[in-house]
């Protein structure tokens, strides 16, 4: 009989599934649990039983893993966001290597190409460039830090996460401490009344440059005093001031009002100098970012005389790249208006004249570029009201094939739509950035059937100490 919701049951754990969780069986029944690794004997009880599997939660050991190891942060059990603290870093970066694979073979059914060893992590600690903080109380008292494991109401007060650098530690407790001294109302989402509801701190690795951003109900009168406060305890490039004024519990609003500094910081990924937005998308990892975009160009190898694509450009670091390497006009397409028009200053940072960015729906825009109409784009405007000239994309009749697109879409991949109009730009190669190795497999897939053949698939470990990972993928058109 297959195992039913409360059964306590004994068993040895298998292999990892994708997501993370621990896979074993009783009587050859699948039984996923969460925070068991490879090799653990464990007591667990069932929490869900399904057609053909069941759901569990971890009891205690009966036998430990030789892939277990202690906890580094002591807030790791209770927070969420490094679920995979307790394995050893090499068999994660094993683990995420056979994701990969397993996801090309199983959901899209690709055995060809060939998987190269993960990029890793010489030292995977106090990598993260951005922490996002969340304010609550316990007991009465002002936290700030985590959500717990599975909770959105319950906040774990971190003192010290182990993936931030110590800068950014230190800015959430003088923050945290000023905000107590200042008796600063935290948000209430019980009766949606109080001030404070997130802090996010971004660092750049390469220039130590720091901005704190302070999510709130509404303007207050002690802006001023409460970055004073801080900068006593913890220096910063910015201070900032957003309005949040939904129910929604995330790190968004209007803004950032800025109280101190500029609203960005500057961020430098494999020789590319970047101005990045306070609000701006970046990869969370800078030294690993570094590592993804340097596989990327060694994939696109921009040729000379020729035009390349960057789909998904977000503030411009690809295409900054391919620009320095010799392509001879990079069209970036994104999107967010905000990001195209950070990616366009960046293009002036470095010096590149033969970047164009446009900023609109990525499908439409192919759609135009490969049928030979002039692109609709969404005009930018510079700060004294003129158009921004670097931001209009050329009339597309003119339009020869390039010898490469880029692209890095979100983590549901690339719509069937705007796959199909990617491959009618007809470039020599494809490179594909992923954050998600299923939809890489079926976009690769979909891509098989109209011409273009996965040859080489590099995985990138971008986040350690979590089951995510990303890839750079070449897809070669058929001749």
């Amino acid at each position: 009989m297959p195992p039913r919701t409360g059964d306590i049951l004994e068993l040895r754990v298998d292999t990892l599934a994708y997501g993370g969780r621990g896979l074993g069986r009783i009587d050859g029944f699948v039984v996923f649990v969460r925070g068991a690794l490879p090799g653990d004997v464990a007591r667990v009880e069932v929490t869900r039983r399904k057609a053909g599997y069941a759901e569990a939660r971890l009891l205690d050991l009966v036998a430990a893993s030789s892939r277990r190891v202690p906890f580094r942060c002591d807030h790791a059990p209770d927070a969420g966001g490094c679920e995979w603290q307790t394995l050893d870093y090499p068999s994660q970066l094993e683990f995420k290597q056979r994701q990969v694979v397993e996801a090309l073979e199983h959901v899209g059914g690709l055995t060809g190409a060939s998987v190269e060893p993960i990029r890793g992590m010489a030292d995977p600690w106090r990598y993260r460039n951005k922490m996002e903080y969340s304010f609550g109380t316990s007991e009465g008292r002002l936290v700030l830090g985590l959500h717990r494991r599975g909770s959105w109401r319950d906040v774990v007060d971190v003192e010290d996460c182990h993936l931030a650098p110590h800068e950014i530690s230190r800015a959430r407790q003088a923050v945290a401490t000023a905000c107590r001294a200042l008796r600063l109302p935290v948000y209430s989402p019980a009766n949606h009344e109080g001030l404070l509801r997130h802090l996010v701190v971004r660092r750049g690795r390469a220039t130590g440059e720091l901005l704190l951003n302070l999510f709130v109900t509404e303007r207050f009168a002690r802006e001023h005093e409460l970055a004073e406060r801080v900068a006593a305890e913890q220096p910063f490039t910015s201070f900032a001031v957003t309005v949040n004024e939904t129910h929604a519990d995330a790190a968004v609003g209007v803004g950032p009002f800025m109280v101190s500094g500029p609203p960005y910081f500057h961020e430098e990924l494999a020789g590319v100098r970047l101005r990045v937005p306070a609000l701006a998308f970046l990869q969370t990892n800078s030294e690993m970012c570094a590592v993804l975009y340097d596989t990327a160009l060694r994939r696109a190898r921009p040729t000379a005389g020729r035009s390349a694509y960057d789909l998904y450009c977000g503030i411009g670091g690809l295409s900054l790249l391919l620009a320095a390497g010799g392509a001879a006009t990079i069209y970036g397409i994104e999107a967010q208006e905000e990001a195209v028009a950070a990616a366009a200053e960046n293009a002036r940072l470095n010096g590149c004249d033969n970047v164009r960015f446009s900023a609109g729906d990525v499908r439409a825009q192919l759609l135009d570029a490969a049928t030979g109409r002039d692109p609709d784009v969404t005009r930018l405007v510079q700060a004294d009201g003129r158009p921004h000239q670097s931001l209009r994309a050329p009339a597309a009749h003119a339009f020869d094939p390039p010898a490469v697109v880029v692209t890095d879409p979100p983590r549901a991949g690339m719509s069937r739509k705007a796959i199909e109009r990617m491959a009618l730009l007809g470039a020599d190669r494809i490179v594909y950035v992923s954050c998600n190795p299923t939809t890489l497999a079926a976009n690769a897939a979909q891509l098989a059937t109209i011409g273009y053949r996965l040859e080489t698939v590099t995985p990138v470990d971008m986040f350690p100490h979590t089951h995510h990972v990303e890839a750079v993928a070449l897809l070669v058109k058929d001749v």
